[in-house]
């Protein structure tokens, strides 16, 4: 089983919940509970939502990413107060309706940016 690490509002969890299933997620509201959570268990993915409560995504990504890394790094935006960036590694789940249709959409997209993860991931219930 694949391990996801997300740090996102808990508005964002149970749409991960059901994007993504079959995968062990972990969920961290701060930067130290990110940091911890990375350098305690690791992952396969990390999920880093644009509109958290209690910590600037952007921080907590500049410090992922200043360390050697060896998973990929997908942004997610949740909430409609913040513009999305444009990047091909960030899904604005607010496009896609909170269904079996639009989270096997975004499961796609996760796939195809995430070739590596194994099928007991790829596949997955709708909510």
């Amino acid at each position: 089983m694949r391990r996801v690490v997300a740090a996102v509002s808990r508005d964002v969890e149970a749409r991960l919940r059901a994007i993504l299933p079959k995968c062990e997620l972990r969920f961290v509201r701060t930067g130290a509970q990110l940091m911890r959570a990375l350098d305690k268990a690791g992952c396969d993915l990390l999920i880093v939502g644009l509109h958290l409560d209690e910590w600037s995504a952007l921080a907590a990504l500049e410090g992922v990413l200043s360390r050697e890394q060896t998973f990929p790094v997908v942004c997610v935006r949740g909430a409609p107060s913040l513009s999305p960036p444009a990047g091909q590694n960030f899904i604005d789940l607010l496009q896609y309706a909170d269904d079996a249709l639009g989270n096997a959409r975004v499961r796609a997209m996760l796939m195809r940016l995430l070739p590596r993860l194994e099928p007991d991931c790829r596949l997955g219930g709708g909510t």
